[in-house]
């Protein structure tokens, strides 16, 4: 499952290269290769999509654990008193972690902006 995406961008890559090259002998290959890079651009947002709600908020609660080491290391605190004030920890903890959330949604944005720049070059070309 986590060679997928590698295998779909070189394969996507490949294919918007070669109708690239082809562009020579027919201007027609410019709608495949901008095609295949506007399906590129979409996968990824597809796939970061998926990413965040299958894995990304599972890391953010593995994250949590090594924040409460480093809490309890930095601030010479009791295990004891970090779990009776956990609620307060977590929600310092999420909102360190709101810029994380925003930069992968930016990549997602990123994504679906390239795929309508790409369909707005299709109309105009």
């Amino acid at each position: 499952m986590s060679k997928i995406p590698y295998i779909v961008t070189i394969i996507l890559v490949l294919l918007a290269g070669i109708s690239a090259i082809l562009v020579q002998t027919w201007t027609g290959f410019v709608y495949f290769a901008m095609t295949f890079a506007m399906l590129l651009s979409l996968f990824w947002g597809v796939w970061l999509i998926y990413k965040f709600y299958t894995e990304f908020k599972t890391e953010l609660e593995e994250n949590f654990k090594f924040y409460k080491a480093e809490i309890i290391n930095k601030k010479q605190i009791t295990t004891d008193y970090f779990n009776e004030n956990e609620n307060a920890f977590k929600k310092d903890y999420h909102k360190k972690m709101k810029k994380y959330k925003i930069l992968h949604w930016l990549k997602v944005l990123l994504c679906f902006s390239i795929v309508g720049a790409f369909i707005a070059s299709m109309i105009i070309y």
